[in-house]
C-alpha cells in the first residue's frame, strides 16, 4: 500500500471565473440508492474554493478534496468496455485524457465524462447493482483512482439526482 497522501488539492486556474463566481465545486457522484441500485446525483463538496497562495500555485483557484489513502494510475486502451461492476473503493476517479461513459443498468441516467479539466467523479457505490463504465474514444482514456483515507467520504449536499449539468460542470469559464 502507498503511504497516505495527507490532504489532496487539486488546482484549477481554468475555471477561476467559473469558481469565484460560485464559490462552490460540483462532482458527478455514483452512489448505492435505498433500492441497493447504483444511482447518479450530483454533489456540491461542503469545501470551498479558494485562491491558493501557496509556493509555485500562488494566484491559482484551489479546493481541498479531503483525505486521501493512495493513487492508482490506469491507461485503458481504446474502445475499452469495463463491464459493470462496482467502486472497489469509495474514491474520486479523475481522467485525464479520453472520454469514460457510465451507466447504469437499473436506474436511468448517463454521464459523459471528458478526459481532462471537467474528468473528475467519485464513486461511492461499493455495493448493490454496479455501474458500466465504457471508453468509446479511438484514443487511450488515463485515470487516476484516488481512494478516501478510511474510506471517508468527503462532507457534501446532494443538489439533485442525475449527473451534475450546466454550470455545475466544473472548470467551466466565462470566456468559453
Amino acid at each position: 500500500m502507498l503511504p497516505n497522501l495527507g490532504v489532496f488539492t487539486v488546482l484549477f486556474s481554468s475555471f477561476a471565473t467559473f469558481c469565484a463566481a460560485s464559490d462552490a465545486f460540483f462532482a458527478t457522484a455514483i452512489v448505492t440508492d435505498a433500492k441497493n441500485n447504483s444511482a447518479l446525483e450530483c454533489w456540491q463538496l461542503n469545501a470551498s474554493v479558494s485562491v491558493s497562495s501557496g509556493a509555485g500555485t500562488a494566484g491559482a483557484t484551489s479546493i481541498q478534496l479531503g483525505d486521501l489513502a493512495n493513487a492508482t494510475y490506469t491507461v485503458l486502451p481504446p474502445n475499452f468496455y469495463g463491464g459493470v461492476h462496482n467502486a472497489p473503493y469509495p474514491q474520486w476517479v479523475v481522467f485525464t485524457s479520453g472520454l469514460a461513459v457510465v451507466t447504469l443498468p437499473n436506474n436511468p441516467g448517463t454521464a459523459y465524462v471528458p478526459g481532462g479539466p471537467n474528468g473528475i467523479i467519485i464513486a461511492v457505490d461499493t455495493t448493490g447493482s454496479g455501474h458500466n463504465t465504457s471508453y468509446p474514444s479511438n484514443d487511450e482514456t488515463v485515470a487516476l483512482q484516488i481512494p478516501f483515507a478510511d474510506g471517508a467520504v468527503p462532507p457534501h449536499t446532494v443538489v439533485s439526482e442525475g449527473p451534475c449539468v450546466g454550470n455545475q460542470i466544473q472548470n467551466v469559464s466565462a470566456t468559453e
